[in-house]
């Protein structure tokens, strides 16, 4: 069951920077004379489970799950009724550093005083379908822990250390990356946040809204 919590707004910054803080979450010896098989086998076993993930451009399953730099694929509904198919992947879960933390602190004071800060770095590209540039799906994806439940998160906008971005005319007509990044906060000893979830965009029919689908998942294992 997927977490409900509220989020709520602590803070808001609009000059120079706009600022907030959601709060949300024994063994038989083997036979040595077939060694080789087995390994083999297992080797397979091991392929098959790593290559479970749909081929890129592909849409994925509601609830499908995948590792750092895999790719899954989605479709997208713009604003404008734009249809589109976007991929997605993560490139690392790492705690802030002294000078990121730094910044955040000033922004934020004692409303993160208590939380481990993390920045979770994503890439999409889009894969085919309509314009959707100066459109954006990044409220979509959510930081995470290992079980797929979302954490607290953290927005700081117009920060170049972790820059949430619309799509470009790069990314929409010319195979561009476009770089993302979202931060999520636990509190202070706890697990560290494990990668992120998409829950949908803005079409009615929505297979990985939090309620009514799954969302996709990439967690770091």
């Amino acid at each position: 069951m997927r977490s409900s919590q509220t989020k709520r707004v602590l803070a808001l910054f609009t000059l120079p920077i706009a600022a907030s803080i959601l709060l949300a979450a024994c063994a038989t010896p083997a036979d040595t004379s077939d060694d080789r098989g087995s390994s083999s086998s297992r080797d397979d076993e091991e392929e098959e489970e790593e290559s479970s993930a749909p081929e890129r451009g592909e849409i994925a399953e509601p609830g499908t799950t995948v590792g750092v730099d895999e790719w899954l694929s989605y479709p997208f509904t713009g604003t404008d009724d734009q249809e589109a198919v976007i991929s997605a992947r993560l490139l690392s879960v790492e705690e802030a550093t002294a000078e990121e933390r730094a910044v955040l602190d000033e922004n934020f004071g004692e409303d993160i005083a208590d939380y481990d800060i993390y920045l979770v770095r994503y890439e999409q590209e889009k894969e085919s379908g309509d314009s959707v540039e100066f459109d954006s799906d990044y409220s979509f994806f959510d930081v995470v822990d290992a079980d797929g439940e979302r954490v607290q998160s953290v927005t700081l906008i117009g920060w170049d250390g972790c820059k949430s971005n619309s799509f470009d005319d790069e990314f929409d007509a010319n195979g561009g990356t476009l770089a993302q990044c979202a931060i999520g906060a636990v509190p202070s000893g706890e697990d560290a946040p494990a990668g992120l979830a998409y829950s949908g965009g803005y079409g009615d029919d929505n297979p990985y809204d939090y309620i009514d689908g799954e969302p996709l998942l990439f967690l770091k294992k």
